[in-house]
């Protein structure tokens, strides 16, 4: 299915479903509604690329959870809404997935904006770099290392997202040195 009436018309089902359910403030949604997940979903059949639901993109061989997926857009929606990112933010996510994340907060934050993501797999973050690249989202920032390290480099930033499974979280003292100049 290469048909862009119908992929638009995909997106956009999957877009109602959620907001039925929960009511997303103007600018995610149409995020969601520009941003293509079939595209940082490559090989995965678009129909299935725009369900409600998790997809793993790299599995773990010592383990029972997936190394990393493309959250439940549902989620996704919810954890932006709760983000609330503005026009001209400097955005830092950890866990780079698939870059469809990272897309969204692209469109979210506007050309004024800046999106760094970080993982610390190299193999993820040569997904996201290839997705976003194929999907017009070069300016986004990506880059390999371990999240609690941050991007100093690039700081400050007004809003941070961890889009990663967390053991912990850290308190706000032990980020300061690493997030905010």
């Amino acid at each position: 299915m290469n048909d862009t009436t119908a992929l638009v018309d995909l997106r956009n089902r999957l877009v109602d479903e959620i907001i039925t359910k929960h009511p997303l403030p103007a600018p995610v949604e149409r995020a969601l509604r520009t941003v293509r997940r079939d595209l940082h979903l490559p090989g995965l059949d678009p129909a299935d690329a725009y369900t409600n639901r998790a997809v793993t993109i790299k599995d773990n061989p010592n383990g029972p959870l997936a190394l990393s997926c493309a959250s439940v857009p549902s989620t996704v929606a919810m954890m932006l809404a709760q983000l609330e990112p503005q026009p001209g933010d400097h955005i830092l996510e950890i866990g780079a997935g698939t870059g469809y994340n990272a897309a969204l907060l692209a469109e979210l934050v506007g050309h004024e904006g800046q999106v760094t993501t970080i993982d610390i797999d190299p193999g993820v973050t040569l997904h996201a770099r290839q997705a976003l690249n194929r999907t017009g989202y070069e300016h986004v920032r990506v880059m390999e290392r371990d999240g609690l390290e941050g991007a100093p480099e690039h700081a400050p930033y007004a809003r941070m997202i961890a889009t990663v499974g967390l053991w912990d979280i850290p308190g706000p003292e032990e980020f300061d040195a690493v997030l905010i100049n």
